[in-house]
């Protein structure tokens, strides 16, 4: 008796998983389908490791994908991913995010700011803005559901040039999405420190 009582609860239970939005929940946040917080064995799906270190007692794996875009993952001692990062190989605009709206090259950081209603934050211990051999990496963070997003938009050498000579310090309609990472919050705040807020920031949604 006390087994089909208990039967009777689970069955109960999963509809009001998908009332409560749980099911969407669990779904929600990811790269490729893989989740910060899953276990470092769903990433075998992925084929192939293209690359692997060992840092600060994290494994670090890296695969390049057969539209050239890449995923990067940090899983902790536990088996544990504390870190994703999917990145464009200039061929694809594919993101690898089931966040709906994004194309690398295309989308750009007007667009994010526009779409989540301000800056975001950076982290007082990781440039916000970086030079590479092909421009200026601009990084832009927020918090969705219970990890931190970040968005990773390069503005050209040439765009980033006229933006400065004329005086426009704003580089948001040029600066195109590079590539997208998740990070466990307790990884994010070890590895970055602090955040540093836009006061207009507010957490986003993923849909």
């Amino acid at each position: 008796m006390n087994r089909i009582h208990r039967e009777r609860r689970v069955f109960i239970a999963v509809p009001l998983l998908y009332l409560a939005g749980g099911w969407a929940a669990i779904q929600a946040q990811a790269l490729l389908d893989h989740r910060v917080g899953d276990t470092a064995t769903g990433l075998s799906k992925l084929g192939q490791v293209s690359g692997l270190v060992k840092y600060k007692g994290n494994d670090l794996y890296r695969w390049v994908l057969p539209n050239h875009n890449s995923l990067r993952a940090a899983v902790d001692a536990k088996g544990a991913v504390v870190y994703l990062e999917s990145s464009w190989g200039h061929k694809s605009d594919e993101t690898g995010c089931d966040l709906a709206g994004l194309k690398f090259g295309a989308t750009t950081l007007a667009d994010l700011r526009k779409r989540f209603g301000s800056n975001g934050f950076a982290f007082k211990k990781r440039p916000h803005m970086t030079n590479t051999d092909d421009g200026v990496m601009l990084l832009n963070s927020w918090e969705t559901g219970n990890v931190v997003v970040t968005f990773y938009t390069r503005i050209g050498p040439a765009d980033y040039a006229k933006a400065r000579t004329s005086g426009e310090s704003d580089a948001g309609p040029d600066a195109k999405l590079e590539a997208i990472s998740l990070a466990n919050p307790g990884y994010a705040k070890s590895e970055w420190g602090d955040r540093v807020y836009d006061p207009a920031y507010k957490k986003i949604e993923w849909k």
